[in-house]
């Protein structure tokens, strides 16, 4: 091994496929559908290899920041530090609820007669971005998205990881 050059980068799995696992890794540890606040994690990839066979063996996970406001959360300097990982996964609670005909909510989630407690995890990388989505009511059911979503939300994301990595420089 030589020291002066860096280790080569793990491959990284298909944006879908690491989000499910970042989101399944993160239900064995999350027991709530209400966080206090939004959540982002950085996603280190150890060895790609290992996702058929050792998920645990294959990433890491690390907590970087909460706060209430998931946009305040991705403008916060502390957040910054997440674009140094091979990836990042934001996730944040809420309440969802049917689309009408046009396509929209009627009013505030919240307050819809058919609303459900919902999970989203949203994972990006230099291969694009990804989300799952877990109901509280149906647990065991997962929803994916290969990058589709649009939105403030899906612009924030994207807007975080194109800034790129961090860099400190050191004299």
């Amino acid at each position: 091994m030589n020291l002066d050059l860096p280790e080569p980068c793990p491959e990284l799995p298909d944006t879908v496929s690491l989000a499910t696992f970042v989101e399944q890794r993160l239900h064995t540890t999350l027991d709530s559908f209400e966080l206090a606040g939004a959540r982002l994690y950085g996603v280190t990839v150890v060895d790609s290899k290992e996702f058929d066979q050792d998920v645990d063996a294959a990433f890491r996970l690390s907590f970087l920041a909460e706060h209430p406001d998931v946009y305040e959360l991705l403008e916060a300097p502390s957040s910054s530090l997440g674009r140094m990982f091979d990836a990042v996964a934001v996730v944040t609670t809420g309440w969802a609820a049917p689309l009408g005909e046009n396509g929209e909510v009627q009013g505030a989630p919240s307050q819809h007669a058919k609303r459900r407690r919902v999970r989203l995890t949203v994972v990006v990388s230099n291969q694009g971005v990804a989300s799952v989505v877990r109901f509280a009511d149906e647990p065991d059911d997962i929803i994916t998205d290969a990058g589709s979503a649009t939105g403030s939300l899906a612009d924030a994301i994207n807007g975080y990881w194109a800034q790129g990595p961090v860099i400190i420089e050191t004299r």
